[in-house]
């Protein structure tokens, strides 16, 4: 489920970070600043194309906006491949290493 408002504190944060306005916004995407606020605050539902060009005017990705993780980012890749090994049994995560171990020496 998509949570509106973690994408508006998001835009927020990015906007803030920028020194842009609610108004700056607003008027680089011709709509008003009530519906930026609303977007802000979790209000209004924005569609995906409208979050894209937001995206653009506070210079954030789409993917940040959207899951505050950048899937290029170091971090996401550890932490999505501990996600997919922790539930693993202890054996097999020995295995892994070994494998990992393995490609690392190559």
């Amino acid at each position: 489920m998509v949570d509106f408002t973690d994408i508006g504190r998001r835009i927020k944060d990015h906007r803030k970070a920028k020194g842009l306005k609610q108004s700056d916004i607003a008027e680089m995407l011709n709509v008003s600043v009530s519906y930026i606020s609303q977007i802000e605050r979790g209000v209004e539902e924005v569609s995906l194309k409208r979050l894209d060009e937001i995206a653009i005017v506070v210079g954030a990705t789409l993917d940040s906006l959207v899951s505050d993780v950048n899937a290029d980012s170091e971090n996401y890749l550890v932490s999505e491949i501990a996600s997919k090994i922790n539930p693993l049994p202890p054996n097999d995560r020995k295995r892994l290493v070994a494998v990992i171990d393995a490609y690392v020496d190559c």
